[in-house]
């Protein structure tokens, strides 16, 4: 059995609409609103200058490879709970932090010497 489905349009028209009409394409002495002075050649496709390879001179040795940790630091805020005091804060995060001996669910002893704060791993008990 064969079911012939109806389509309602809000107006038909016997004429068909008319096609839309391109944009103009510039002429080559056109572009973007500019005129080309046809009398200046354009220029020759240079290539680029290698890149170089790494310097592996033995006389230098490599610094020994350590974790990279960041200079520089911005004390935040946070909040005591159940106050609306703001109170400093410092958050320091990365995969330089386990690199040093700093392993998730690690204790810390964080000491105040001469303005700074030295932070170290608790030994296991």
């Amino acid at each position: 059995m064969f079911v012939k489905e109806k389509r309602c349009h809000a107006s038909i028209t016997s004429r068909p609409t008319p096609a839309r009409k391109r944009a103009t394409v510039p002429t080559s002495t056109e572009i973007g609103g500019h005129m080309l002075e046809p009398s200046i050649k354009s220029w020759p496709y240079l290539e680029r200058t290698p890149i170089p390879e790494p310097h592996t001179e033995p006389s230098k040795s490599r610094r020994p490879g350590h974790p990279r940790a960041p200079q520089h630091c911005t004390v935040g805020y946070g909040y005591y709970p159940d106050s609306h005091q703001r109170i400093p804060t410092l958050r320091l995060r990365g995969r330089w932090l386990e690199q040093l001996g700093f392993t998730i669910g690690s204790k810390l002893h964080i000491r105040m010497r001469n303005g700074e704060l030295v932070v170290t791993v608790a030994p296991a008990e």
